[in-house]
């Protein structure tokens, strides 16, 4: 019988640079995920990514060593969006009160509110209107002498004006 000397233990490398390369018949070992989102990791920096390498020594004898991976390079942190001012407003702008409209007839018919001038008269009772829609829904009243046009299909109520029967059915 043939007795071998015993083999000296083997001396682990310290760092990667003294370590012998990998064997390229070694299976690759899984790269180690990041830090769950455990509140204990969230609260401290990153640890540093390890990955198990496979190594053969001289003799034939298999052992790994743990080595740290380069980490994914991080993105910058985001950066807070300059203040965004409203664009300015485009249209025309009343005197009297800053509001805005988009054309000068709108503009020149909410001027009409700031006057104190009441041109549409009704020729029944010379009650005075800024606007002729105003005068045309008074002139219903004077019309309906058997009382309002507009009866409720729910109620006895009658209106003057098909909207106020609308508004009126809402609440029921």
């Amino acid at each position: 019988m043939l007795l071998l000397p015993p083999r000296p233990p083997h001396p682990r490398p310290s760092s990667p640079e003294a370590m012998d390369p990998p064997s390229p018949k070694a299976p690759p070992f899984p790269k180690t995920e990041g830090p769950s989102s455990t509140p204990s990791s969230v609260a401290g920096p990153r640890p540093p990514l390890l990955g198990r390498h496979l190594l053969i020594d001289a003799n034939g004898v298999p052992y790994t060593y743990t080595v740290p991976l380069e980490e994914e390079p991080r993105s910058p942190p985001p950066r807070e969006a300059p203040p965004v001012e409203p664009p300015p407003r485009k249209g025309y702008s009343c005197p009297e009160c800053a509001r805005v409209f988009a054309s000068p007839l709108r503009l020149q018919s909410h001027r009409v509110s700031h006057s104190d001038l009441k041109p549409f008269t009704c020729g029944a009772c010379g009650k005075a209107f800024k606007r002729s829609s105003h005068l045309s829904r008074h002139r219903a009243t004077h019309r309906a002498r058997s009382g309002p046009p507009h009866t409720c299909p729910l109620c006895p109520r009658r209106f003057q004006d098909a909207s106020e029967l609308a508004q009126h059915v809402r609440l029921h």
